[in-house]
């Protein structure tokens, strides 16, 4: 490493002290310890050997209305503990919504369950109010274990663009790992941001949160960045915004052009509910599916662009007794008023505007 170093300051000074200051930053996350905002467990030192949990989604079905976290990932907690990962990273929408009520439920029966240290790479459904970062923290974040960079992105702050102190953060990480023995450089986010204004994935993922107004900065910013570093490193981008209907709680796409594995995994509270586990052998990676529910797996691999296209979600038939209930949940939320009251006023509008014409007329 010295070799290179000073081969590099004779070429290139301010190239030199810039890997200088990147090598600094990465020695002092190796050093100091990355401890979870959640139930305050820090990553352990371990051998060159280990594995990590993935999934997102934690909220379960977009009907959960019960405050607490998916039942199949409460029913797992003591399976989980037992693997023994490094950590357990959630992919945003952990919360439903952020009061209270859900920070006690989720800190009761989740948090203070699990053995191993929570992270979360943000969703919508997390940032209500500014009650989550006065809780638990920055949004964004980085950290290094062995041959591994670890990247959590905010991909609601800007409506799916990576800017300002975001950006430069991303930037900083990868000349870090460009000048260092980082073999493999994850990154973990809510929105599949790689995934929009590509036509391959559109059909995918259609009922995604994505980009309101116009597009992100993906394909101008984020991606020369990948394909620099993705020629030397292996890169893997996991997302966790999956919809309801999608055939399985995995997808993988080994993509050409950047040489960057995009993937996604989040769990429902269905039958198809897995998690994924990354394996690390002495810097070479390997990845399993772990099913919630006891279903049957394929290799992870397999859910490509592929078997997306040609398997859908088994249809959910519908519960009759359900519709007390469901009407009771309609009822007291206050969209369904907001949308009510907005339409009388239209249709007020429209009235009083067509007797004023008939008036005139």
């Amino acid at each position: 490493m010295l070799k290179i170093l000073l081969k590099v300051k004779r070429k290139n000074k301010n190239r030199f002290i810039l890997i200088c200051f990147g090598l600094m930053v990465l020695m002092n996350n190796l050093s100091s310890q990355v401890t979870s905002p959640f139930n305050h467990l820090a990553i352990k030192d371990s051998l060159k050997d280990y594995s990590f949990v993935v999934s997102g989604h934690f909220h379960g079905a977009s009907t959960n209305a019960s405050t607490f976290p998916a039942a199949t990932l409460l029913a797992n907690i003591d399976s989980l503990n037992a693997i023994q990962p490094l950590f357990l990273m959630s992919l945003g929408d952990m919360f439903i919504d952020v009061n209270d009520t859900y920070i006690n439920h989720y800190k009761n029966n989740l948090f203070n369950k699990l053995k191993i240290p929570l992270f979360n790479a943000v969703g919508n459904h997390d940032l209500t109010g500014n009650l989550y970062e006065n809780l638990y923290g920055k949004t964004f974040f980085c950290f290094s274990h062995h041959s591994e960079l670890f990247i959590v992105l905010n991909t609601e702050v800007n409506d799916g663009s990576i800017k300002n102190e975001q950006l430069k953060l991303f930037s900083n990480a990868m000349d870090t790992a460009l000048g260092s023995e980082i073999k493999n450089v994850f990154i973990f986010s809510h929105r599949p941001i790689w995934a929009e204004r590509i036509n391959k994935y559109n059909k995918l993922f259609s009922d995604n949160t994505r980009t309101a107004i116009g597009s992100n900065n993906f394909t101008e910013d984020i991606k020369p960045l990948l394909q620099k570093i993705s020629k030397i490193k292996n890169v893997f981008w996991l997302s966790g915004s999956m919809g309801g209907m999608a055939p399985a709680s995995f997808f993988y796409d080994k993509e050409e052009e950047t040489n960057v594995t995009f993937m996604q995994t989040a769990i429902r509270d269905l039958p198809r509910d897995a998690i994924l586990q990354i394996i690390i052998n002495n810097g070479a990676v390997s990845m399993k599916g772990i099913s919630l529910t006891g279903q049957h797996l394929e290799p992870i691999e397999n859910y490509n662009i592929d078997y997306w296209n040609k398997t859908t979600a088994p249809e959910q038939s519908f519960n009759f007794r359900l519709l007390p209930y469901l009407t009771k949940q309609i009822l007291i939320n206050y969209v369904f008023w907001f949308g009510f009251f907005f339409c009388l006023i239209l249709i007020f509008s429209f009235t009083f505007i067509r007797k004023r014409w008939r008036r005139k007329k």
